[in-house]
């Protein structure tokens, strides 16, 4: 019974930020011993092996680096700490309070944060020693959440575009019907222009050329179907914005941190009203851990680099159904739940921030889903939270 109570709470809760952690890197001139004690105190031993290195400037970096996980990534690193010193004695201590940064090691789904020390010593023209050594930083480890985020974060909007139309105002309604002529009318164009240069030879083309500005071939089909695609996601998003349309929905002028035990009530953080009487729709507040990240990839002879965001761990956080809500009513007065963000905290790792192309952040979004209209979503920044919640249990 006590071995199953054991593994239970080892698979379930980590107790590991009560521990401390020791590592050790050596070469044949310097041995790095680093020692993590339970308050968040890194204290770093350095030993000297070679006399050569006596009095020779040296550096002492923390680094954090996220690794991305990929065929052909774009990692990122940041010193978060630096010490200089001269090698005066053949052991040199240095405490550092690594709490204070706010960094710790992480390893999910496409990236990798690798806390490390970096010793330099310049004691050659060219090639200085070198040492690294990795720290064990690894603080806590969340319970388990579902891995369907896809479903909570990014639902799919179920919605009839004619019911869509009738329900905005006027003016959206004739600006979403331009904007879809526009588009026809666009690739029409797009289409023809194609079919001319894909067969005219290069010098009489109108716009897609057969060989790029590395006079490689190049592919007026693919181009013009690219160009297509990309248009018509900028349209798309114009398209949804004006159908959201058919009712006001926002966050209210707040300035405050998210505590972890209070209960909070959806009147107080968002205001909306709805244009037309709604019926079955449901509220949510859904969370995720999000990871942010870069790749390169080569489109013929170009290089490009590509920025992506993942949800990753989402959970959540409150849900209401309600069967109907008149026109021109606060849509608050008829919700009767209130939620907090304890689940959250619990669940959730800390933002953790590389660079601004990699890092680790909380996402949080408020949505009401309609089964006929399309769906509204508001975005709340992630510095709205307090780091040391996370790390309670």
């Amino acid at each position: 019974m006590f071995n199953k109570l054991t593994n239970f709470l080892d698979k379930h809760i980590d107790f590991s930020w009560k521990k401390s952690y020791k590592t050790e890197s050596k070469s044949k001139k310097i041995k790095i011993i680093n020692n993590i004690s339970n308050n968040g105190l890194l204290k770093c031993i350095v030993d000297i092996y070679d006399k050569e290195l006596y009095k020779k400037n040296a550096v002492l970096r923390l680094i954090s680096e996220v690794i991305v996980i990929d065929s052909r990534p774009v990692n990122s690193k940041k010193v978060l700490f630096k010490h200089n010193f001269v090698v005066n004695s053949w052991v040199e201590e240095i405490e550092i309070d690594i709490k204070k940064y706010k960094n710790y090691t992480y390893e999910w789904k496409k990236i990798y944060i690798n806390l490390y020390l970096e010793l330099v010593v310049d004691d050659s023209i060219f090639f200085d020693t070198k040492i690294t050594s990795n720290i064990q930083n690894s603080l806590f480890i969340k319970p388990k959440v579902t891995n369907a985020w896809k479903s909570l974060i990014d639902p799919k909007d179920n919605f009839n575009i004619l019911d869509n139309l009738k329900a905005i105002p006027f003016q959206a309604m004739f600006f979403v019907l331009g904007l879809s002529i526009v588009w026809g009318l666009v690739i029409l164009v797009n289409t023809i222009v194609w079919f001319h240069d894909q067969f005219t030879a290069d010098g009489l083309t109108y716009f897609y050329s057969h060989y790029n500005s590395d006079w490689e071939s190049n592919s007026p089909l693919f181009n013009s179907l690219a160009s297509s695609w990309a248009l018509w996601a900028w349209i798309w998003f114009m398209i949804k914005t004006q159908l959201r349309k058919y009712m006001t929905f926002k966050f209210k002028q707040i300035k405050f941190l998210w505590e972890r035990n209070k209960k909070y009530k959806l009147k107080d953080i968002v205001t909306w009203k709805s244009k037309i009487d709604l019926k079955d729709i449901e509220l949510r507040v859904v969370a995720c851990n999000m990871e942010k990240w870069q790749y390169t990839r080569w489109s013929w002879s170009n290089r490009r680099t590509v920025s992506f965001s993942e949800p990753i761990r989402a959970l959540l956080v409150y849900n209401e159904k309600i069967d109907f809500i008149p026109k021109k009513t606060d849509i608050c007065e008829y919700i009767k739940w209130e939620f907090s963000f304890e689940k959250m905290y619990k669940r959730l790792y800390p933002e953790q921030k590389i660079s601004n192309s990699h890092w680790l952040f909380i996402h949080w979004e408020v949505q009401l889903i309609h089964k006929k209209l399309i769906d509204q979503e508001l975005i709340w920044k992630s510095e709205s939270f307090r780091y040391n919640y996370f790390l309670e249990w």
